[in-house]
């Protein structure tokens, strides 16, 4: 578990909010009636189309209910000062369309592979993309991570390889929905309108041979216990795969909001910062001494 310091850096930290700066917006699907799906991808200055860099992709969450896109953002502009380039997509919520959990989870999905695929002309190393996010955002990211074995080669198929899926570089969760059976997940209607629930349940995936994982929890959270998420991570690591859980003592659900908890949102910013540097996925150039703010 990563140590955890709880305090500010400074005073003008604690008041000050992200300054709003527009991020790029590419359609990324298109539908028949002329709706358009937005990726907001925000990049770190003077980016160019030939560069070769890491890459995040955040999922919002909002329960599937409603965009966070505002919270999203703050993520994305810290990657950006960070010269990561973040990807915030947009896909259909339940206020605005007459969308199913299953439709919402595959959204995902495509949405993972047309970023991927489109990595190279937008200046992105494709094996270096990392799939993020935060409360229903981040069963998106564990569901497009998770995938299992397309096709598994017959004992008879000397020479031939598993036919393994599209796998990101790395996962990371903030406030994660990780079982779909857990009271916390029950507004997200996976049971109901899941063609098989089992498959999209991410603590029925856990495996061998997953991404490295970085999980992050208010232990005062009123809404989503941290002792399951906890538990998920003991298991992604006692599978042989690489975990770390950050469990933050003083945050309740709105850890993952620099407005109204900034110290802590520097502080998991920073443990995973720490985390994906140690993995040679990010430059040690990105882990910082200031504040963020």
């Amino acid at each position: 578990m990563t140590p955890f310091n709880s305090k500010c850096r400074s005073g003008r930290e604690a008041y000050s909010s992200p300054p709003c700066r527009e991020s790029a917006a590419l359609p990324w699907k298109k539908f028949t009636d002329g709706l358009e799906l937005l990726a907001h991808f925000y990049t770190p200055p003077d980016h160019s189309p030939s560069a070769s860099l890491p890459a995040v992709v955040f999922f919002p969450g909002g329960m599937w209910n409603f965009p966070d896109d505002a919270q999203s953002a703050a993520w994305a502009m810290h990657l950006a000062s960070r010269g990561i380039p973040c990807i915030v997509p947009e896909y259909r919520n339940r206020t605005l369309f007459e969308v199913t959990a299953d439709e919402i989870l595959h959204e995902g999905l495509e949405f993972w592979r047309w970023f991927h695929d489109s990595a190279p002309r937008l200046g992105v190393d494709a094996s270096r993309i990392t799939l993020a996010g935060s409360e229903a955002g981040s069963l998106l990211a564990l569901y497009a991570g998770m995938q299992p074995i397309l096709r598994k080669r017959k004992w008879w198929q000397i020479g031939k390889k598993d036919l393994l899926p599209l796998s990101p570089a790395a996962i990371a969760i903030f406030r994660g929905v990780v079982d779909t059976d857990a009271p916390d997940a029950r507004l997200l209607h996976i049971r109901e309108e899941v063609v098989d629930p089992d498959a999209v349940n991410p603590s029925l995936l856990l495996r061998k041979h997953l991404p490295p994982l970085f999980c992050a929890h208010g232990m005062l959270d009123p809404l989503m216990d941290f002792e399951l998420r906890e538990w998920f991570c003991n298991e992604w690591q006692r599978l042989g795969n690489v975990a770390e859980f950050l469990l933050c003592p003083k945050a309740d659900h709105t850890f993952t909001h620099f407005e109204v908890n900034p110290s802590t949102f520097e502080q998991v910013l920073l443990s995973w910062e720490e985390f994906m540097v140690t993995l040679s996925l990010w430059p040690e150039d990105t882990l910082e001494e200031p504040a963020l703010i």
